[in-house]
């Protein structure tokens, strides 16, 4: 909830102070150093979350080999995104170029905020994990409304504080896991390659993943104005609010499948948790969909107004998208991530092929429900994996289920509230 109250701080004022244009700027730079980083993390925080639920005693060895890795593969990756992203983004202002380059210096925390949040969460440290996650809201939403307020709100301040932001979520996570973990240094090529076979695994399904849901912004910045850009960031920025609870729930739900000893324990716990973030995610689309054009004006300004279309949309992807995050995370957990790898392949491809459609034709409209396709084949193909794999039925797993919600509770609080005014009364 914190993320998503800062998460709206940070989009409202980025798009006021900035406008169309500028927060299409933003995105161009710093969409493609964050594309970079998760290039070069080869499926390995998911490696990290699953190997430390199966085996804390690989704490040390895992923690000396990110430092090293980071370190080693953000230089070169550093050097790499100078030569290629210039030419990847078009022909932009020279301010904008080069704060591209400067925003290539978050590579190596990314990566290592991303390993080190791995380390914590197959520990099951979630408290931890989350804090270094909200903080970088935190950081940019601070910020942001500090320049906002004095009246340095610029596409530049707005690059270097979300630097800022991410440096600090890196050192919160990397004290974070020295506290929690106290892992020595010891360097492990062993452990590594073990690391890179569980990895590798998983990482044509990360890039593909990320295909799907970032391919739309990629090709919209190759193709779209600035303006264009920057509206539909905005919508999606929004929509995104609904899957944070997901997002959360699904980290959470990996190791405690792949730690669990009972055979029925994690299923019952999966299929739980995917009925109740589609419930969730349900409950909040109608609202949110009558209110999209208010919502925009209001919050952005008239000049948002254009990306209602687009808002709409995303919000019904965004229910697909939460639902297969479960799904996924959890074939992670039962030791499957190829399944997944093949379920994001396909994904990709189709959200590829209706871009190629749909973008030229309708706009961000067309790139919002391109996003929709793709991720109603993430889910199916997703939850067919499943399905298949643990000899289970689909109702199984989407049946809603008394115990869903528990209703008991809430009954006997009922009962202990009548109870207690019927002794008040009788007083």
């Amino acid at each position: 909830m914190a993320i998503t109250l800062f998460s709206v701080v940070t989009s409202l004022i980025g798009a006021r102070a900035l406008g169309p244009a500028g927060r299409g700027d933003l995105l161009l730079i710093t969409l493609w150093p964050i594309v970079i980083a998760m290039l070069i993390e080869i499926g390995l925080p998911n490696a990290y979350r699953y190997w430390m639920a199966k085996d804390p005693t690989r704490v040390s060895a895992l923690f000396t080999n990110a430092i090293i890795y980071t370190l080693v593969l953000g230089l070169i990756s550093f050097v790499i995104g100078d030569i290629f992203i210039p030419r990847l983004i078009g022909q932009r202002t020279d301010e904008v170029m080069f704060l591209v380059r400067v925003y290539m210096i978050n590579i190596p925390g990314v990566v290592l905020l991303s390993l080190m949040r791995g380390l914590l969460e197959g520990m099951r440290r979630f408290g931890w994990s989350g804090a270094a996650r909200l903080i970088f809201f935190a950081v940019q939403a601070t910020g942001f409304a500090i320049l906002w307020f004095t009246g340095h709100m610029t596409v530049a301040t707005a690059t270097l504080t979300m630097i800022a932001a991410q440096t600090v979520a890196m050192s919160l996570a990397v004290v974070a896991v020295l506290r929690e973990l106290k892992p020595r240094w010891q360097p492990s090529w062993p452990e590594f390659k073990t690391s890179m076979s569980y990895g590798m695994r998983d990482y044509a399904g990360v890039l593909a993943d990320y295909t799907t849901l970032r391919v739309d912004q990629l090709m919209l910045g190759a193709m779209a104005t600035n303006a264009a850009v920057g509206l539909y960031v905005v919508a999606v920025r929004l929509s995104e609010m609904t899957t944070f609870v997901a997002s959360a729930a699904a980290d959470a739900l990996m190791p405690e499948v792949a730690r669990s000893g009972k055979d029925d324990e994690p299923e019952a716990l999966l299929a739980r948790m995917l009925r109740l973030t589609m419930y969730l995610n349900l409950i909040v689309l109608v609202p949110l969909w009558l209110l999209a054009p208010t919502m925009l004006r209001i919050l952005f300004g008239p000049s948002f107004v254009e990306a209602t279309s687009a808002f709409r949309w995303l919000l019904v992807a965004a229910i697909a998208w939460s639902a297969s995050s479960i799904v996924i995370r959890g074939l992670q957990g039962f030791g499957y991530p190829g399944l997944t790898t093949i379920a994001r392949f396909f994904s990709a491809g189709v959200s590829v092929v209706a871009l190629i459609v749909l973008l030229p034709r309708m706009g961000i409209t067309g790139a919002a429900i391109s996003s929709l396709i793709g991720y109603t084949v993430l889910f199916a193909v997703s939850l067919f994996a499943l399905i298949q794999r643990r000899r289970l039925g689909f109702w199984h797993y989407v049946r809603p289920r008394r115990h869903d919600i528990p209703m008991a509770q809430l009954r006997t609080s009922w009962a202990n509230l009548g109870l207690l005014t019927a002794r008040s009364t009788e007083g």
